[in-house]
């Protein structure tokens, strides 16, 4: 019996709460990928992904509600916890290119895998929308961080304080790092890159021209 989806957004289903649950997870997360790297995205059936991971449509199941899902992956990038502090402590971590470099891939992440998903996503907006409505917490952790790094940076210069211009400067920083992550997704897309690039090195060619930006 073959298990289409709807095209609807969705999210993933209950977390594994093991080492064996998750996983599975990701076996499934790899066939998925495997699959529509190999066959095409409209080759991507629950029952493929199943054939290839060895597993049934109830496991599949009880860890992704569609294909889509399977091929998104279960887990996500996170801020890091340790980088956070020091970002914020030290005074001398560029605003942009030390937010964006806070910014950790999962655990599990197999490098291969992921340049695959990009280069799948690249093909589809469906899946890029998706995508970006699933980041869209970790933009909101990266916000926050990035609005004290401003506000420490401001007193420490002895500026006035705005409030409203801190959350402007915070949203389009956000923004611009949000936008090197995306630049970097498509060059993994559009070219023969082996692994995903340093994030914070995507920005490097903006520095001769940034005092000309604006």
């Amino acid at each position: 019996m073959q298990a289409e989806q709807g095209g609807g957004l969705s999210t993933p289903g209950p977390s594994p709460r093991n080492a064996r649950g998750l996983a599975t997870a990701r076996r499934l997360h790899r066939s998925a990928v495997r699959v529509a790297t190999t066959a095409g995205l409209e080759a991507l059936t629950v029952d493929a992904v199943c054939a290839d991971a060895g597993v049934s449509q109830r496991t599949f199941f009880h860890h992704f509600p569609t294909k889509d899902d399977a091929l998104l992956g279960l887990e996500l990038p996170a801020i890091s916890q340790q980088r956070a502090q020091h970002y914020l402590s030290d005074p001398d971590v560029p605003i942009l290119a030390g937010a964006v470099a806070l910014i950790d891939l999962p655990a599990g992440s197999d490098p291969a895998t992921q340049v695959d998903q990009l280069r799948l996503l690249a093909r589809s907006p469906q899946l890029q929308a998706r995508q970006a409505e699933r980041f869209q917490p970790i933009l909101g952790e990266l916000r926050v961080l990035v609005r004290l790094k401003l506000e420490a940076s401001a007193r420490a210069d002895g500026r006035r304080v705005d409030t409203a211009e801190l959350d402007e400067q915070s949203d389009l920083v956000t923004a611009l790092g949000a936008a090197l992550v995306h630049a970097a997704a498509r060059r993994v897309a559009e070219k023969d890159t082996p692994s995903l690039p340093d994030l914070a090195a995507v920005a490097r060619p903006l520095l001769p021209i940034w005092d000309r930006l604006v």
